[in-house]
C-alpha cells in the first residue's frame, strides 16, 4: 500500500507518546515493504528523506507557544489551530494530489485544525481517522469545552462557532471510519453524536523486545525509587506524585524514598513542580531528568521499582504503564479515562482516584511496606502485557484494517 499519514507533530517534535506512536507505527509499515508519506507541520528538524511533508500551517519550532500553553489564543488562533486553516487546506490537497495514496490516515490534526481533513475528503481519498484523545470532538462538535475565553465577546463568538461553523465542518469533514485508542474514548465519541456503527477501539500495543523485564532482581540496597514519565503538565498529574510523596516520608519504617520525574514542559509548569517539592519538602528526594528517548526508557523502568501514573484529565489509554508492566514493574495509576483498560486492580497493579494525593500516598505505601506484593504485581503485569499488548500484534491488525478501508473504497 501506498499510505499518506497526516499528523500534527512528527519526531523530533514531540509532546507526548502520540507522536512517538505514530513514528513507530510509520517506521513499521514501512518495514513490511509499505510506501509511507507523512504530511506534518513546518520544522527545521524534520527527516529531509523524501518522505516527510512539512506543509501545515502549524510551527512546530514553537510547540511551546502553541501545545504547551505558552501563547494565550486570541480569537484568530482558536480557528486556525482548531477549526478552519485555509493554507493548510491547499497544502494538503496540492500534496495528496502528488503522492496519489491508496489510503490517507488522518492520525492527529490538534493545533492543525480541521482542514487538512476536509481536503482530504474533498479530494476524494479514501481515509481513516485515528483519535487518541478528543482532537475530533473539539474541532467537529465542541469548540467550548476545549476553549472559553473569560471574556463575554470572545465567549460569544465560541458559542457562534460551535452553532453554525462546526455543524458544517462535520458535514465537509464526513468522520468515519474512525478508530479509537481505547473503549473510552469510543464512548466519549458515541455520545457525542458520532456514528458509533463505524467506530473501532483498537489498543496501543509496545515492543517486546524492547520492553521486557531484564530477569535480574530488583535492587535491594539504597532507596525505593519511584518513577513518573511524561510530559509536565498539571492534567498529568506530577504534582500529586509530589505531594504523595511528601505524605509518604511523613509514614514510619519506610525506606529512603526517592522520585525520579522523566518529561518536559512548560519552564513555568517546571519551576512550579520544583516550588511543590519544596512546599512538601520533598526538594532533596525529587530529581527532574527532563527528556529521555524512548530506546533508553526501558533501562529506565528497570532501574526502579513502583511507576507512579497519576493523571488527573480522562487519559485515553497511554503506553507508559503498558511499558511499565512489560519490563515487570509494579504499577499505580488512576482511574481516570481509559487506564483501567490496561490494568486491573490488585492483579496487575494498583488504581487509585484521581487528584487524590492521599490516596496515592496509601497505595504506594502498600507496596514500599510489601515488596512480595511489589513482586507478584509486576510478574503478573508482564505476563499480560506480552499476552494483550504485542507492538507487532497492533500493526497486524492496523494492517488489516488499513486493507480493508482502501479496498472499500474502491469498490
Amino acid at each position: 500500500m501506498k499510505l499518506a499519514v497526516i499528523v500534527n507533530l512528527y519526531p523530533p517534535y514531540i509532546v507526548g507518546g502520540n507522536e512517538m506512536l505514530a513514528r513507530e507505527v510509520i517506521e513499521a509499515f514501512r518495514g513490511r515493504g509499505h510506501t509511507v508519506h507523512v504530511i506534518t507541520g513546518r520544522g527545521r528538524n524534520l527527516p529531509n528523506d523524501g518522505f516527510t511533508h512539512g506543509i501545515l500551517d502549524l510551527d512546530l519550532d514553537r510547540k511551546e507557544d502553541t501545545f504547551l500553553g505558552g501563547k494565550q489564543p486570541t480569537p484568530a488562533d482558536i480557528l486556525r489551530w482548531h477549526l478552519y486553516n485555509h493554507k493548510s487546506y491547499l497544502a494538503v490537497q496540492r500534496e495528496l494530489r502528488m503522492i496519489a495514496p491508496d489510503l490517507v490516515v488522518v492520525w492527529n490534526l490538534y493545533m492543525a485544525s480541521m482542514a487538512p481533513l476536509i481536503a482530504t475528503r474533498r479530494a476524494g481519498f479514501p481515509l481513516v481517522i485515528h483519535t487518541a484523545d478528543k482532537w475530533l470532538l473539539y474541532g467537529l462538535k465542541d469548540i467550548a469545552s476545549l476553549v472559553w475565553p473569560s471574556l463575554k465577546w470572545k465567549q460569544g463568538m465560541v458559542l457562534l462557532a460551535r452553532q453554525f461553523l462546526q455543524p458544517l465542518l462535520y458535514y465537509l469533514a464526513r468522520p468515519e471510519p474512525i478508530i479509537t485508542i481505547s473503549d473510552f474514548i469510543r464512548r466519549v465519541y458515541i455520545k457525542a453524536g458520532f456514528n458509533g456503527a463505524n467506530i473501532e477501539a483498537l489498543h496501543l500495543g509496545v515492543p517486546m523486545d524492547l520492553f521486557s523485564p531484564d530477569g535480574q532482581p530488583r535492587p535491594t540496597q539504597g532507596p525505593l525509587r519511584f518513577l513518573y514519565i511524561g510530559a509536565l503538565w498539571e492534567g498529568k498529574g506530577p504534582q500529586v506524585a509530589v505531594q504523595a510523596l511528601g505524605r509518604l516520608m511523613q509514614k514510619p519504617d519506610l525506606p529512603p524514598l526517592h522520585l525520579d520525574v522523566y518529561g518536559q514542559g512548560a519552564p513555568s509548569f517546571l519551576a512550579y513542580l520544583q516550588d511543590v517539592a519544596r512546599q512538601n519538602g520533598v526538594e532533596k528526594h525529587v530529581t527532574f531528568h527532563g527528556f529521555v528517548e524512548r530506546h533508553q526508557l526501558a533501562a529506565v523502568y528497570r532501574d526502579h521499582d513502583i511507576l507512579l501514573f497519576p493523571s488527573m484529565w480522562d487519559e485515553p489509554f497511554a503506553a507508559v504503564p503498558v511499558e511499565a508492566m512489560a519490563c515487570g514493574m509494579a504499577v499505580v495509576a488512576t482511574t481516570a479515562g481509559g487506564t483501567p483498560e490496561a490494568i486491573t486492580h490488585d492483579q496487575t497493579g494498583l488504581l487509585v482516584p484521581p487528584n487524590d494525593p492521599q490516596a496515592l500516598a496509601e497505595a504506594v505505601g502498600r507496596l514500599a511496606y510489601d515488596p512480595q506484593l511489589r513482586e507478584r504485581l509486576g510478574r503478573e503485569a508482564a505476563r499480560v502485557a506480552r499476552e494483550k499488548w504485542d507492538f507487532q500484534v497492533y500493526v497486524d491488525r492496523l494492517e488489516d484494517r488499513y486493507r480493508e478501508f482502501s479496498m472499500d473504497s474502491n469498490r
